[in-house]
């Protein structure tokens, strides 16, 4: 297995994905071993168990600079490395964490995938890189005997963008942390004045400036601040909130850590989650699991997580948003409503999800066999 996501990532939702299914998959399995492959050096800790093994290899993305120029023969020479430091296919499958191939490599392959972004936004990601990123990641899933999808929503994405046989793709849905859960009165503190609390980026197709909008025209805005969990804002968007007249009215907080963050859903008057296109939602569901009250866009991944648990609005509308902010307000956290929160978001398990992997690894390997 390639470990590229534990270089690229310092955190996040991919390297948290096999943070958490690794050591659950080898203790499922007593025959599973895994070797995870890395060049360069890690941004975080790797999954631990016996049989997760680590195999560094040489950085060549540290070698060739600018990365972005250097990405074909980057991708290239990392893939020979990790081909020759696997040996024999005999009994193996490779599982590729970020579309990554080998080449020669005559043993099944897997894959996972995340979204579809870059295909469904391609003027935002329109570098040479981007381009070359794209038609890497088409060949890993062309080639891959099988695709795993974070979520049925992505499954129909890459069903309908890549035409795959749909024998091929599988949704293996991704879950919440179980530090995320409802507190007890004893250990929430005190609540503080309200608050809509948005966690995630800012790039587009997260859509926080419609949610900025919505909010700056909200007649409620006096009296419910907007927390925000992310990177602090740039000069521009600084500005762009003084225009709107919201700036004294958005906190900002970075590198929040997985017990204040549970806080915050436990205390806030409503999580919002605006975004145009997720693969999964992971904020979502930590939300839930919380028994915050929930206000997201309409799509098809937040449906699949959230269900009827969630006060829905068109991620495109900001009058839609405010009425779907009023109507969380409202639900509140009612004890009827926090328990069927409580319920949806008990649907999704990291055990489910480790589970859901091995069976694709099995179902694999036995058809390799069964073709050998």
């Amino acid at each position: 297995m390639d470990g590229v996501v534990f270089r690229d990532q310092s955190h996040g939702g991919i390297s948290r994905l096999f943070h958490e299914i690794l050591p659950r998959m080898c203790a499922l399995d007593p025959d599973l071993t895994i070797t995870l492959l890395t060049l360069g050096g890690l941004r975080q800790p790797l999954p631990a168990h016996p049989r997760l093994r680590h195999r560094r290899l040489l950085p060549v993305d540290q070698v060739l600079r600018p990365r972005r120029l250097w990405w074909p023969v980057i991708n290239r020479a990392r893939t020979f490395l990790q081909r020759q430091a696997l040996g024999p296919a005999a009994g193996r499958l490779w599982h590729s964490t970020y579309y990554t191939r080998l080449p020669d490599w005559s043993g099944p392959t897997v894959v996972t995938v995340y979204d579809l972004i870059y295909e469904r936004f391609p003027h935002l990601f329109n570098q040479p890189a981007d381009e070359a990123f794209r038609r890497e990641k088409r060949a890993c899933l062309l080639a891959a005997e099988a695709v795993i999808c974070i979520s049925e929503a992505t499954r129909v994405e890459v069903l309908e963008y890549y035409g795959l046989p749909p024998g091929r793709v599988w949704a293996v849905p991704l879950a919440a942390s179980p530090a995320f859960r409802l507190l007890p009165a004893d250990e929430r503190g005190q609540p503080g004045p309200p608050f809509l609390l948005y966690v995630g980026g800012r790039v587009h197709y997260k859509n926080f400036w419609t949610l900025a909008r919505a909010y700056a025209g909200w007649s409620a805005r006096g009296d419910v601040a907007l927390v925000v969990i992310g990177p602090p804002p740039s000069e521009l968007e600084s500005a762009e909130l003084r225009r709107l007249g919201v700036a004294g009215r958005v906190r900002w907080l970075s590198r929040v850590e997985d017990a204040a963050l549970c806080r915050l859903y436990n205390h806030a008057s409503a999580f919002v989650y605006p975004s145009l296109s997720e693969g999964f939602g992971i904020p979502l569901l930590e939300a839930l699991a919380c028994g915050c009250p929930v206000a997201a866009s309409r799509i098809p991944s937040t449906e699949e997580v959230a269900g009827d648990c969630a006060c829905y609005f068109d991620a495109a509308d900001p009058d839609s948003l405010r009425a779907a902010l009023e109507a969380a307000l409202a639900e509140g956290r009612d004890p009827a409503a926090v328990g069927r929160r409580l319920e949806r978001a008990a649907r999704f398990s990291w055990d489910r999800t480790a589970a859901g992997t091995l069976a694709v690894y099995r179902r694999v390997c036995a058809q390799a066999d069964g073709d050998g």
